[in-house]
């Protein structure tokens, strides 16, 4: 991949997408109008079964495009607004630290896909059996999850609000630690 920086700016994507969610599920949240761009609005989504709403919004923050960078991103997002459902069935009424929850989580998700992706086969051939690059990788797919919770965390206390600049920033520092951390195992 060209190592941690190059990492980093390749997988902005993840970033965007999580900032797209935050913005469309505080809009929801506030009954603001949900931004223009994503092609739905806030009364269609109240109206459908939890499922249904989860995937109208995943479809409107990250559309098919048939690549594996996008199913990624998809299947992040599609996660970490279940994860949430099992606390709050209802999309249109999260609390702030639930909307929190749902970035952080398509984040650390959506990065330890990519990671996966990416590097998890030059981990897996370059660990002395098959079983240990497997452990790596999760190893690294943890530590991305463990460093983006905190490092949203640590910006919410900051500066009381997470916005699309401090999203994007903590989605690369995770990324480019990362790397820093694991580029080695599998020149990466």
């Amino acid at each position: 991949m060209g190592g941690s920086r190059n990492a980093a700016r390749r997988l902005s994507g993840s970033s965007r997408t999580a900032s797209s969610l935050h913005t469309a599920l505080t809009s929801l949240s506030s009954g603001a109008p949900l931004p223009p761009d994503l092609g739905i609005d806030a009364q269609t989504l109240a109206g459908l079964p939890p499922d249904q709403a989860v995937d109208a919004l995943v479809d409107s923050i990250r559309p098919i495009d048939g690549t594996q960078d996008a199913e990624a991103t998809r299947d992040s997002a599609a996660r970490a607004l279940s994860e949430v459902l099992a606390q709050n069935p209802d999309l249109t009424s999260l609390t702030p630290a639930q909307i929190d929850q749902v970035t952080a989580s398509l984040l650390g998700h959506d990065v330890a896909h990519r990671i996966e992706l990416d590097v998890g086969k030059a981990v897996i051939d370059k660990a002395p059996t098959k079983g240990e690059g497997l452990e790596r990788l999760q190893e690294m797919k943890d530590y991305v999850r463990e460093v983006v919770a905190a490092e949203y965390a640590t910006e919410r206390a900051k500066a009381g609000t997470v916005g699309r600049a401090a999203i994007e920033r903590i989605s690369n520092n995770a990324i480019q630690q990362t790397f820093e951390v694991f580029e080695d195992d599998a020149d990466l």
